[in-house]
């Protein structure tokens, strides 16, 4: 068993091309033990956003704090805390916050893979 506190994780800015005022914490991932998913914690910024993207993992994901423009597909919903929301694979998909406070949600990706940042000693 591994048991931690959110405060105790290292946070990490998202650099990918394409995201704004993006952090991210890996929560639960291979390197504690979560050998087929990883957990994580992202914070989006007033005004932030997440690159436009799409891949083969899935997305399971949880409001926690924030209001939310989510495009999927061709669809947008605005998401606020406790909405749960699954992105399919290979759906384009990104969030905005669109509120006035910090955005909070967790996120799973499945993968049996470390953290690249957490590779490189992060």
């Amino acid at each position: 068993m591994y048991v931690t506190k959110v405060e105790k994780v290292r946070e990490y800015k998202v650099t990918e091309q394409g995201a704004y005022k993006v952090k991210v914490k890996y929560l639960l991932h291979k390197g504690v033990g979560a050998e087929r998913l990883q957990l994580r914690l992202f914070t989006i910024d007033v005004g932030g956003y997440t690159p436009l993207e799409r891949h083969a993992h899935e997305h399971e994901v949880f409001v926690l704090q924030g209001k939310v423009l989510i495009r999927g597909g061709d669809k947008e919903v605005v998401a606020s805390p406790r909405d749960v929301i699954f992105i399919p694979s290979y759906e384009e998909h990104q969030f905005k916050n669109i509120g006035d406070e910090p955005v909070e949600f967790l996120c799973t990706k499945e993968t049996g893979e470390i953290p690249e940042v957490l590779k490189k000693g992060g």
